[in-house]
């Protein structure tokens, strides 16, 4: 269903871009292979035997061999960035067998369209590709093994609906009346990220939502989400993308 506008094969895996026109109405279905589908543009409601909720722009979901649903596209038209896993056997893809959906605009998945996008070489992509999603189920395993923490999601929440704060681990620690080195262990342990780590992903995530949804410029963007001024954004920007905002910018946008 859908029109697809762009695909890659790879050795394991097919990317691929779909355009869904409003209002469509995609019946009961199963896909053939484990996927994940990142909602680039639009909204649409899914519906299964265990979940029914609307996906909105930016969220990324997975869904294993065997996931009936279906879905209605709203009332614009979206498009989609798809990663279908062709095998599945792989450690860390079989560790996760339930449907997941990932926190909005993440940043491995984010990292893999825009390889896609920029017409990187099979090699290269497909090692993207497989870097990325290790990361990506890694830490998913993780949250499953060990459970989660009422005080650590509390921080994630609030870090990621205002990550243009400026945090402490003591201050953090205090408010949830912890002591400070407890705090640094415990996150780590629960989250796989350091806090400062956490909260550097979640400030370029904000700083990706701005620039694909506004035309807000650097300057600002770089404020909004958190960082000093717009060369600090730029230099942990390409850390993890390996390259510019304005590059990622224009490539994801065409």
């Amino acid at each position: 269903m859908g029109e697809t506008q762009k695909v890659r094969s790879l050795s394991g895996f097919t990317l691929s871009k779909t355009y869904h026109s409003q209002l469509m109405k995609v019946p009961k279905h199963e896909h053939e292979n484990p996927y994940i589908s990142l909602l680039l543009d639009g909204v649409y409601r899914e519906e299964s035997i265990v979940s029914e909720y609307d996906v909105k722009s930016g969220s990324s979901l997975f869904r294993p061999l065997g996931f009936e649903h279906k879905n209605e596209i709203g009332s614009q038209n979206s498009f989609c960035f798809n990663i279908e896993i062709e095998h599945p056997d792989k450690t860390y893809y079989s560790r996760t067998s339930d449907h997941v959906q990932f926190e909005r605009n993440n940043l491995e998945i984010l990292k893999i369209f825009y390889g896609f996008q920029d017409d990187f070489s099979d090699e290269l992509l497909g090692i993207t590709v497989e870097e990325s999603l290790h990361h990506l189920f890694q830490h998913k395993h993780l949250e499953s093994i060990l459970g989660r923490a009422l005080w650590v999601e509390k921080i994630k929440k609030d870090i990621r609906l205002n990550p243009e704060r400026t945090y402490s681990i003591g201050e953090v620690s205090s408010s949830l009346h912890l002591h400070p080195n407890y705090f640094v262990r415990k996150f780590k342990e629960k989250t796989g990220f350091t806090f400062g780590d956490f909260l550097l992903r979640q400030r370029l995530s904000r700083g990706i939502d701005l620039m694909l949804h506004s035309s807000k410029n650097l300057t600002d963007i770089a404020i909004e989400s958190g960082f000093y001024d717009q060369s600090h954004f730029i230099r942990h920007f390409k850390r993890f993308f390996g390259t510019t905002p304005s590059h990622y910018r224009a490539i994801i946008k065409g």
